[in-house]
């Protein structure tokens, strides 16, 4: 399989993709060819490209182009499975991918015993991404879609897979008030998972108009500016001066001044659910999260809880009725214009949500 050949948008390590031919992924023996149909852009995939472009928190071989295609977003159709496999996928299944967990997971170490698959100690290789015309990924990370799904909506299972996973993980229960820090399209996802799990009340903060609007077709009720101040204020306004139950902070970035947002709108004896991405090592003062007994809860990706995948949970939600997170994708290109796709999603001012590469 390796010595054919595919189309991929690759990461050229100029801060540029290019539409090009490559290797097709290797195919195990226990895995599964997938035709991609659609690849979402990341956050973390405009930070790898940017970071590649400055050249900085890259090791040289970091600085090379890329070997295999990224994204790790993806929905497609099964065109092969291996010749032993006896679950209920099919040639021609339509799926979402969990990329990075289960797709490449052992099934047998410890972590993957009890459904925590991301930290499996014994992955296969990473045999590329969804910004190939092929991916190969084990059957057991491969979710039907319903039927009433587009291939498109498929790709946002994973990104609203992570906010389904932090709020399983923290122990969410239904009547909270709760507090999103960002509205870009993590944050988006955990207003849209925490009214489906059935939260009082939910106070968030945008930065731009556009994120503001979509926060409020997610189903937060008070949407603020992401000023200082203004998130604090409305929270402690709402809920008679003690703050949320949760807060979720979703932007990250290279400082605390998210996380110190966090910790100013819970009530004492609270959790920060953290689902931002940090890139740098940042400073935090302590004391004052410590004095009001805050937790603060680090997630990363999805798992399967109590026999559950937080994947199919994230399915259910996209497949009840018109549910408004389907209408985050704001922008669609072909595969050929990738470098046209990472643009528009790094222009914040383009009002790009979710940009989605669909073939």
């Amino acid at each position: 399989m390796s010595e054919k050949q595919m189309n991929a948008g690759l990461d050229m390590a100029e801060g540029k993709y290019m539409f090009k031919k490559t290797n097709m992924p290797e195919l195990y023996k226990d895995q599964a060819l997938v035709k991609v149909k659609s690849s979402g852009i990341c956050g973390s995939d405009l930070h790898n490209t940017i970071e590649r472009k400055n050249k900085t928190h890259f090791t040289k071989a970091g600085n090379l182009p890329q070997v295999v295609p990224g994204g790790h977003e993806v929905s497609g159709i099964i065109e092969e499975l291996p010749n032993d496999y006896l679950g209920d996928l099919e040639i021609g299944s339509r799926v979402a991918i969990d990329m990075g967990g289960a797709g490449r997971a052992c099934q047998n170490c410890y972590y993957c015993n009890f459904g925590y698959t991301k930290h499996c100690v014994n992955p296969v290789n990473d045999t590329g991404g969804g910004f190939g015309e092929y991916i190969t990924r084990k059957p057991f990370g491969m979710y039907k879609i319903s039927d009433e799904m587009t291939y498109s909506q498929g790709a946002l299972v994973e990104p609203l897979a992570i906010s389904v996973h932090g709020l399983r993980y923290c122990r969410f229960e239904t009547g909270m008030n709760v507090a999103v820090i960002g509205s870009s399209s993590i944050g988006l996802g955990a207003i849209a998972s925490a009214k489906f799990f059935g939260a009082s009340k939910i106070i968030a903060s945008a930065k731009y108009p556009h994120q503001a609007e979509a926060a409020k077709l997610m189903g937060a009720d008070i949407v603020v500016s992401a000023e200082p101040g203004d998130l604090e204020n409305a929270c402690l306004d709402n809920t008679d001066g003690i703050g949320v139950d949760l807060a979720i902070e979703s932007v990250g970035g290279t400082n605390n001044s998210s996380l110190v947002q966090s910790a100013n709108v819970v009530r004492n004896v609270s959790n920060v659910l953290i689902l931002g991405r940090f890139g740098e090592k940042i400073e935090m003062d302590f004391l004052q999260p410590m004095m009001k007994e805050i937790n603060f809860i680090n997630t990363t990706c999805y798992a399967n809880i109590n026999g559950i995948s937080d994947f199919k949970l994230a399915i259910d939600i996209l497949s009840s009725g018109n549910h408004p997170y389907k209408d985050i994708v704001t922008h669609t290109y072909e595969p050929k214009d990738i470098q046209l796709g990472f643009e528009k999603a790094y222009d914040k001012n383009s009002k790009s949500l979710k940009v989605h590469i669909n073939s």
